[in-house]
């Protein structure tokens, strides 16, 4: 198999290359679909260079894992031009999805790929569709961003930086 295939969009899209990058600095074989020129990732883009495609047609039709940064609300509203071909080929691929951050609102012109996992970056702002096992990440958040909002927080995370929010499916 091909390894890892990274896919950009929009939020979702510029942790879908963090993780490439954190991938790829452990020896793991990623790709890194990228469609749009993303804003403020452009020392990650260089380095992440050699690994990256901007075509569908030259991706690999079998890969181990694809990580799904196209989900979120502002790439799915505005529905680029390019995202029905980035889905036929994730659905023809078979490999198991990691959607990042899934926000899909309530119309969209066609479905969205089905993840096997999706993690969620702060609160989850699930609405619709299938996003499989979800996660909920921590992102690092200091408790002072919360207390200058005076919002009273205690972290669920305390020694972990995962934690499992799954939905059961019968």
């Amino acid at each position: 198999s091909s390894g890892i295939n990274a896919e950009y969009g929009g939020d979702g899209g510029k942790v879908a290359l963090t993780a490439a990058l954190h991938l790829s600095q452990h020896s793991v074989n990623v790709l890194v679909l990228v469609l749009d020129k993303p804003q403020g990732c452009d020392g990650m883009l260089n380095v992440l260079n050699k690994y990256l495609v901007q075509s569908v047609s030259c991706l690999p039709s079998v890969v181990d894992i694809i990580i799904d940064g196209i989900q979120d609300r502002n790439t799915l509203l505005r529905w680029p031009g390019w995202l029905d071909s980035v889905i036929d080929w994730t659905e023809e691929s078979a490999a198991p999805l990691l959607a990042i951050d899934p926000q899909h609102p309530t119309k969209l012109p066609r479905t969205p790929p089905v993840a096997k996992w999706s993690c969620a970056l702060g609160a989850p702002l699930l609405s619709q569709g299938n996003v499989g096992r979800l996660f909920l990440i921590d992102i690092g958040l200091f408790p002072s961003a919360f207390q200058d909002q005076d919002i009273a927080y205690t972290s669920p995370f305390f020694d972990k930086f995962v934690i499992p929010l799954h939905r059961t499916t019968s």
